[in-house]
């Protein structure tokens, strides 16, 4: 087995466990999104859109500077894209034989252009503030195929073995908690049809299309460390036909370095061992061929991304606009516990998926359109689906670019991410005047007070909203049929790009203290019950709140 197979077979099994034990409890000290930060893309984009160095962007930096010394050694030992694309690659393309001719650089120069042109159209947007690194981000679209396709999919499998191996007394208490996903089979498609491309071209996507190869080729035009062909070779063409990326040219002693991932595959192959990587490698004649893109290509790319920045600058659901009073938000956008506020949110956030596997109660779901095209697979709270456990703040430990901020349990707790409301004509009590306590029963923070009111026999819920930190159990637990009859809605929301969650919370007026008798909700031993001590509420009359202890942006019922 050469040497690039086994570093490949390490680096995956490390980036399929990292994400696996990404997970609540999250282990301290570990560093699950470390091959995220690892993508020289998303540290280049995100400097690019923020106008700020951050201390995770130094992994990617670091990439870069061994590309220099190595060439792209990060794409053929190392990227989980392309050693699953080299997986898929056995089956798709078995049979597939050609020339040294038809396998030569110059023969497959056709689409190579084609990632330099998307690697300016995401600079270019980045330039103009917004960050699309998660389209092209290798390591951002691997994360979201591995944790919200193949993940789900290997606990169904497990959930649906488990029946036909409960009688192994070591294998009968095994359990599988399912997990859903939005976009799921739009991720899947679109992974399927990167690596159907391989029909064509082995690693199609690495060739022609990811920019992070891009600009790792733009560094390693002249590595220090490169190919050289001795003039023992009798130009046989097996390196040629054999090379994965058809990185040598017709004649076998010129090699594309940047195109070259040093899988060194020819070295291994080459029967006059005429190959070797050596520290300024002499090639004695220069490739006449090149495939930069053309002018009009160039003007394309750069044009399109600034255009596509002013376009969602100007969109109606963006959280940037300049001109309007008032920007126009959905009122469903619910950020998790410790967000950035919008705008640093989606600059930072790189659609990786790693705080949605990450998530116990699988309450956060890639968004569509709801936060404009550029919030497209962001991550929100989807209450009717599932809460958020009080005693967890695993997304903001994942998340690789700091766009969920890693603050500690008692922080996170005065994270308010938004406020309950009552739909009366929705409420048992309310509506049909029937007897429910449910939302009282289920909230963490005892943020409903059931009180009496005229015409009911039965009390009827009201929301304490400087207790309400939009956990959204009472909505998850409603048992109205359909659309519950308290929801979640994004009011009230305080999200910091600094500072403290806890005295922001006594600056507004907001209590949170978690009850004893409310359990989490979740798998037995799971979470820890919370352990503070019952407040008691105060005196309303007709659940009407007095007015000193609402927070700013509030009004009396």
């Amino acid at each position: 087995m050469r040497f690039q197979r086994i570093t490949q077979a390490v680096s995956l099994s490390v980036f399929v466990g990292l994400l696996y034990i990404a997970a609540h409890p999250y282990p301290e000290g570990l560093q699950s999104d470390f091959f995220l930060r690892l993508d020289p893309l998303i540290s280049v984009v995100t400097v690019l859109t923020t106008r700020e160095w951050y201390w995770y962007l130094a992994p990617g930096i670091i990439v870069l500077l061994v590309t220099l010394l190595f060439g792209r050694i990060f794409c053929g030992h190392i990227c989980p894209m392309g050693s699953t694309l080299d997986v898929l690659q056995v089956p798709l393309r078995s049979g597939t034989k050609l020339s040294a001719k038809e396998s030569s650089y110059e023969a497959t120069a056709q689409y190579r252009g084609w990632k330099y042109i998307v690697l300016l159209f995401i600079v270019a947007a980045a330039c103009g503030g917004i960050s699309l690194v998660h389209l092209g981000s290798p390591l951002s679209l691997a994360t979201r195929f591995y944790g919200l396709v193949l993940y789900p999919l290997a606990l169904l499998a497990g959930d649906v073995v488990t029946p036909l191996v409960a009688t192994l007394p070591s294998l009968g208490n095994l359990q599988f908690p399912q997990k859903v996903f939005a976009t799921n089979a739009f991720v899947a498609a679109m992974f399927v049809a990167i690596a159907a491309l391989v029909r064509f071209q082995p690693r199609f996507w690495c060739r022609n299309l990811c920019p992070a190869g891009a600009l790792m080729g733009l560094v390693a035009a002249v590595p220090l460390v490169r190919r050289k062909v001795s003039d023992a070779c009798n130009e046989c063409g097996l390196c040629i036909r054999k090379c994965p990326m058809s990185a040598i040219s017709g004649d076998p002693k010129q090699t594309v370095h940047s195109e070259c991932i040093v899988c060194q595959r020819c070295r291994s192959l080459c029967p006059q061992s005429a190959i070797s990587f050596i520290p300024f490698g002499h090639e004695p004649r220069k490739l006449l061929y090149k495939p930069d893109p053309t002018r009009r290509g160039i003007l394309l790319a750069l044009g399109s991304g600034f255009l596509t920045a002013g376009l969602m600058h100007t969109g109606i659901n963006q959280p940037r606009q300049r001109s309007a009073e008032r920007v126009l938000v959905d009122s469903r956008l619910i950020r998790p516990p410790g967000a950035l506020p919008e705008p640093q949110f989606l600059t930072q956030c790189v659609r990786c998926g790693e705080c949605m596997k990450a998530c116990p109660t699988n309450t956060l779901q890639p968004v569509w359109l709801a936060a404009g095209l550029e919030g497209l697979f962001s991550p929100v709270m989807t209450p009717r689906l599932a809460a958020c456990a009080t005693n967890c703040n695993a997304c903001g430990k994942v998340c690789p670019t700091g766009s969920i901020r890693d603050v500690s349990l008692p922080e996170k707790q005065h994270a308010k991410v938004g406020t309950a409301w009552i739909v009366q004509s929705n409420c048992l009590a309310w509506e049909q005047d029937k007897r429910c306590l449910v939302c009282d029963e289920v909230c963490p923070y005892k943020a409903v007070s059931f009180q009496p009111v005229a015409d009911h026999r039965n009390a009827v819920p009201f929301v304490l909203e400087n207790r309400c930190s939009g956990c959204g159990w009472c909505e998850n637990k409603c048992p109205v049929a359909g659309a519950s009859a308290i929801r979640i809605n994004i009011i009230g929301e305080v999200r910091l790009a600094s500072g403290s969650y806890i005295e922001k919370a006594q600056e507004y007026g907001l209590v949170f203290r978690s009850r004893s008798t409310v359990p989490d909700r979740l798998a037995p031993g799971m979470f820890d019950t919370p352990d503070s001590g019952a407040v008691s509420r105060p005196s309303t009359e007709h659940g009407v709140i007095p007015e000193e202890e609402l927070p700013p942006g509030f009004t009396p019922k």
